[in-house]
């Protein structure tokens, strides 16, 4: 181990002295680096068990070569050298091979990408969905979120990390059409154990033909599938995914129109197992969206109509493995029960993240999420939404307001249908846009959303009555220059039950649960951030959690943290 770390540091002390003397860029330096210290204090009444105190970090450099051997090849290659605090003298350093990719151009035509690749198509096909809260995150909450995300490889545009490789290409048109851009991939999820379990690959691609700047026709393809020949086993899974698209723009007296539509059909099943029932489904989606240059306006309205048995593992996998468990504090309390994940937990434990897709219907947790949990492609819902949001010019605010009525396609366990409501609200106002002369920020931000979900039938038993909020409420203030103060102000209320449904390995649902909760969580955060430049940050931070769940055998408890975070790009 000592050995493969010697010549990891010696690799790379090469190619920084590569770097260093590297003429015109062919080869230079990137990365970034982070130090983190984190003391975490827990109450709960009666309790003398559990450790009130606990005290963590981590100090960590992400060092990168780039590498252009010529104009049409760029190599990329990062390694993250990490010392949790409390191991001395090298005994805490752990070394890893975070990225390394090659990518470039075949005859100045063919774009292609080997080895790590972040890749997308539609929210129905192959799409990373934000996790729970997350739309609601002021800046002094996004302080841990971002370390999250970027340990994770999450962006802000809903791409997965995959491995495998990818190739694009256009062809351009005299006449009739402007281009055609064709997109491929091809990643492994799944390793063979040589035994009962296959190599299981992710592949798909799409077709977008550009008719002009009035339309725009598409075609998707996805398939999760096992490899014929890389185990013992005869069982091959497949998940295969075809939708298509369409676009239109249209401008008329100052009026930008776009009305937008994907439809497709998917299947889940297995070849060579019959005792494996083959799951097919459809659905649609049609988007229309205005926007008023003049005001700076824009008005959305959006149908969907997703059948229950519509399965896409690349859109339905979850960032959050809600079946985890957190890293601080697991247990507490005299009786030493499991905690329950929470708002806190899901800003900065990264093991609660998955990467790798699953084909079951993840679990997801219904007081944070209980309308889409797996985002468009959630299965069995059909309705309508209305949205409109407004901008100033000069960016002194933003306001928007969404409505969501939608409800089951097919009832579950009933023919009676649960019908989701759900309304929100966000915005910022930036007074030093409007002050003459104030050059410091001054904002203050809000987002709230409200959701129910409820269901009448003629046995009491399998009713539905939930009931979800969310309120965030944030400042940001500039004290001197280059120093900020920052506040957010959270508050999450769910109360009432819900019927889970148990789903058997093909993920029918064979079954429900009573989910039954009162829960209240606010979080205070405030903190104080320094910066050295847009890059370079220093930040200091303390936040206040209370969980209580009348509903949930586990106690109520207190959460305080006070942190600094130290970070750099470069």
């Amino acid at each position: 181990m000592m050995k493969n770390k010697y010549i990891i540091v010696t690799l790379m002390l090469a190619g920084f002295h590569l770097a260093a003397q590297a003429q015109d860029k062919k080869v230079w330096a990137s990365g970034a680096a982070r130090s983190v210290f984190q003391q975490n204090n827990l109450s709960v009444d009666g309790d003398t068990i559990t450790p009130k105190r606990l005290n963590s970090g981590h100090t960590l450099v992400d060092l990168a070569i780039n590498a252009k051997p010529n104009s049409q090849t760029f190599l990329h290659g990062k390694v993250r050298i990490r010392n949790d605090f409390g191991g001395f003298w090298g005994s805490g350093v752990t070394f890893d091979i975070r990225q390394l990719y090659v990518k470039g151009l075949i005859k100045n035509a063919i774009r292609y990408q080997l080895g790590d690749i972040n890749y997308k198509l539609t929210p129905y096909t192959f799409y990373s969905n934000n996790e729970e809260l997350s739309n609601h995150q002021r800046e002094a909450l996004n302080i841990f979120r971002d370390i999250t995300r970027y340990d994770m490889f999450f962006t802000d545009d809903n791409t997965w990390r995959q491995q495998g490789a990818a190739l694009d290409f256009s062809l351009e048109f005299d006449k009739n059409a402007e281009e055609l851009n064709v997109n491929v991939f091809a990643s492994r999820n799944r390793a063979s154990d040589f035994n009962q379990q296959s190599d299981r690959i992710f592949f798909g691609g799409n077709v977008n033909l550009v008719q002009s700047k009035t339309m725009t026709l598409g075609a998707n393809y996805i398939d999760l599938m096992d490899i014929a020949g890389t185990s013992r086993s005869i069982r091959q899974f497949h998940n295969p995914v075809i939708t298509g698209t369409t676009k239109f723009n249209h401008s008329i007296k100052g009026v930008e129109l776009q009305l937008a539509s994907e439809s497709g059909v998917s299947e889940m099943y297995e070849i060579n197992n019959a005792s494996v029932p083959a799951l097919r489904d459809y659905f649609y989606d049609i988007d229309f969206k205005g926007g008023i240059k003049k005001t700076n306006t824009t008005f959305k309205m959006n149908y969907i109509n997703v059948g229950p048995q519509f399965r896409s593992v690349g859109a339905q996998t979850k960032r959050v493995n809600f079946q985890g468990q957190n890293r601080m504090y697991t247990q507490y309390g005299n009786d030493q029960l499991i905690r329950p994940i929470s708002s806190i937990d899901l800003l900065q434990d990264v093991s609660l993240y998955q990467l790798s897709f699953n084909p079951d219907l993840d679990g997801y947790m219904p007081s944070y999420q209980n309308i889409q949990p797996y985002g468009k492609a959630t299965p069995n819902r059909k309705g309508l939404s209305f949205g409109i949001e407004q901008a100033s010019k000069n960016e002194a605010y933003n306001i928007g307001a969404t409505y969501r009525a939608l409800s089951e396609v097919v009832g579950q366990g009933t023919d009676d249908l649960r019908t989701f409501n759900q309304i929100a609200l966000n915005g910022t106002m930036r007074f030093n846009k409007i002050m003459d002369n104030y050059t410091k920020p001054l904002e203050v931000s809000f987002a709230y959303t409200q959701g129910t979900t409820k269901r009448t039938t003629e046995f009491t038993q399998a009713d539905v009555d939930l009931y979800n909020s969310i309120m965030d409420i944030g400042a940001k203030v500039g004290l001197i220059k280059d120093l900020d103060l920052l506040f957010n102000f959270r508050v999450v209320s769910s109360k009432g039950n819900e019927l889970m449904s148990m789903r058997n390995d093909f993920t029918e649902v064979i079954d429900f649960q009573r989910f039954e909760t009162d829960l209240s969580e606010t979080m205070i955060v405030l903190g104080f951030r320094y910066s050295f430049s847009e890059k370079n940050k220093l930040n200091v931070v303390w936040q206040k959690m209370s969980w209580k769940d009348t509903k949930n055998a586990n106690e109520a408890y207190d959460m305080s943290q006070f942190a600094i975070v130290y970070s750099l790009m470069f």
